[in-house]
């Protein structure tokens, strides 16, 4: 006898279609990542969108400046079982755009400005995949990792401490069963 039940995290598919990077100076890096879903994963509730795209081995994988590295249960400075639906903050179309350039244009410590060229590319980039009907989000536990009051903090894991700052942001694309990743880290 065969059961048909399936976790969340194996009843919808990613598929990685697309990986974009732009560097932002030698110790920054915009990466956009591009994830294919199934057209019903586009009517999913919050909840499940999170839950399913969070412990599926698609979205566990740590970044760092020059590289990334599949981990399971791990994903950029975050360990998985510490992340759910509610760390992710719905943004405007209008808000995201604005809050990313702010943020490459804004000085980090111990790096160089980013480009002129750098910056065009960042904008044009955005123009392309925020668009009408897409549904932002900010990870928000980012504020805190980056926070220059929480230098004696606890990292959640043994990688974590060799970005400074990482910011992350997923747009929802229900009409073309899309999900963008957008990750810009610092060293």
């Amino acid at each position: 006898m065969s059961s048909n039940i399936l976790s969340l995290e194996n009843r919808y598919k990613f598929n990685v279609e697309n990986k974009y990077l732009i560097r932002l100076h030698e110790h920054g890096l915009l990466r956009l990542i591009t994830l294919q879903t199934e057209p019903e994963f586009s009517q999913v509730t919050k909840r499940i969108f999170f839950h399913s795209l969070l412990n599926n081995f698609v979205y566990q994988e740590l970044f760092f400046d020059h590289y990334t590295q599949k981990s399971a249960g791990k994903h950029g400075p975050f360990l998985i079982n510490n992340l759910n639906e509610k760390d992710f903050v719905k943004f405007s179309e209008g808000h995201i755009k604005n809050e990313i350039i702010q943020i490459v244009s804004s000085p980090k410590w111990s790096c160089p400005p980013i480009s002129k060229v750098a910056l065009t590319d960042v904008k044009k980039l955005l123009d392309v995949f925020i668009t009408e009907g897409s549904i932002c989000y900010f990870l928000e536990r980012c504020r805190d990792f980056n926070s220059s009051f929480n230098e004696s903090q606890v990292y959640e894991h043994e990688w974590s401490h060799n970005l400074s700052s990482y910011y992350e942001y997923l747009v929802h694309d229900p009409k073309n069963n899309k999900i963008h990743m957008l990750i810009m880290t610092y060293e």
